[in-house]
């Protein structure tokens, strides 16, 4: 018999945590080992108990949501879903922010429209998340001194910087014919994080247009596209079908529809679920037409996440003669949707966090240089600098795990 799922379930409500904990209950796989009224409480429980997965709610008194996330994440990390009527609000961006793996919105009341619904969204995402290995998220307030990261181009048989025959650097010209047009991201698990590395590390005049898929509950989505663009210089908003997009916005696919670019490169929602993709949105499907309307024009970069949605549709991109990019397995939350796409050679590089915005700038032509030299030296004290290379100084946002990363189911 397999041990069941064991919950903390996290809100300063009494009515809530009751609801909660028999939703939680009548799942039949799933127990609530804690219940936790404030982030103080909850700290403390999750250091005792070593639960699967969190419940956490974001509005609490003495300790709120974010505070006992940053705190969970820096010293036992452990899979959170946020749970909340708060939506829109930044406080439940931060949450995702600081190494919440997802957000799902809080049941309305019983016979309400939409309540099962819900209540089994709500089951759904603390079983899923809570066979998510998670790593450590530094405490802004205290973060770790770190080592340089590198940036590695794929060949055969080097994939990772941990690889002993990865140690000379490899040119990569591009010509004039395959200058990208625009650059296609897709995340999923630790997205949103990612998301406002890579976005916030590009200037207000970035000279390409940006679509995002990211898998996440439909009511956060546009929450989420808020915070992007507050948090970046570059503007951040939901797609809208038919626009032709712009350089310098990103756009984002709503959450239960797929984004795709049609032939003559305009944005197309797609709200129907043919069965054709395990998502909706699917990356797969936003890198396909990428493929499609712009051939080798177009960067394809895969983030942190769950699964292997975008990895075939990242082939395709490459094999079509464009530029793709997969997030490393030290700085990633969930090293699935990244491995998936190395293993199938569908990335072109292999970079940590901090590496990209910097990687998309020289790509599309902001970084002083038409050429990209990425290189894989074991010591990293060794990179070459200039204006034609990254240089050493990208700091790590997290230890390297054991094992080289985690990898989602």
């Amino acid at each position: 018999m397999m041990r069941p799922t064991r919950v903390v379930i996290v809100d300063d409500s009494p009515t809530q945590r009751l609801a909660m904990t028999r939703l939680i209950g009548a799942a039949g796989d799933m127990i609530v080992v804690g219940e936790a009224s404030d982030g103080i409480e909850a700290f403390t429980m999750v250091e005792r108990l070593r639960p699967d997965v969190i419940s956490m709610d974001v509005k609490m008194p003495r300790l709120d949501g974010l505070g006992a996330t940053r705190r969970i994440m820096d010293a036992c990390p452990t899979p959170i879903v946020v749970v909340s009527s708060v939506a829109k609000s930044a406080l439940a961006m931060d949450l995702l922010n600081a190494g919440a793996l997802a957000a799902v919105e809080k049941p309305p009341a019983p016979g309400d429209l939409g309540y099962q619904e819900r209540c089994d969204e709500i089951v759904k995402m603390l079983r899923l998340m809570a066979g998510v290995r998670v790593i450590r998220h530094w405490n802004p307030e205290n973060p770790p001194r770190g080592t340089a990261q590198l940036i590695l181009p794929t060949s055969p048989g080097v994939l990772s910087s941990d690889s002993p025959e990865a140690v000379a650097p490899s040119p990569v010209i591009f010509h004039a014919a395959n200058v990208p047009a625009i650059v296609g991201i897709g995340a999923s698990a630790g997205g949103p994080g990612a998301l406002a590395a890579v976005l916030g590390g590009l200037p207000a005049d970035f000279p390409l247009p940006i679509v995002i898929v990211q898998h996440l509950s439909a009511e956060f989505v546009p929450g989420l596209a808020e915070w992007l663009d507050r948090a970046c210089a570059i503007t951040v908003c939901l797609a809208v079908d038919g626009e032709t997009p712009q350089p310098g916005v990103a756009y984002m696919a709503p959450g239960n529809a797929h984004l795709r670019l049609s032939a003559d490169k305009r944005l197309m929602l797609d709200y129907n679920e043919d069965g054709a993709y395990r998502h909706r949105p699917a990356v797969d499907a936003l890198f396909e037409s990428l493929a499609a309307a712009y051939g080798a024009r177009s960067i394809g970069v895969v983030l942190t996440g769950m699964g292997d949605d975008g990895a075939a549709g990242l082939q395709k991109v490459r094999l079509g003669g464009a530029r793709t990019i997969a997030q490393n397995a030290e700085t990633c939350v969930v090293f699935g949707m990244p491995a998936a796409a190395i293993e199938r050679g569908a990335a072109e590089y292999v970079l940590p966090l901090t590496a990209i915005g910097r990687a998309l700038l020289i790509l599309a032509g902001r970084g002083g240089t038409r050429s990209l030299v990425g290189t894989a030296q074991r010591d990293s004290a060794n990179m070459p600098g200039g204006d034609n290379s990254f240089d050493n100084t990208f700091p790590i946002r997290a230890p390297k795990p054991t094992g080289g990363g985690v990898r989602g189911k």
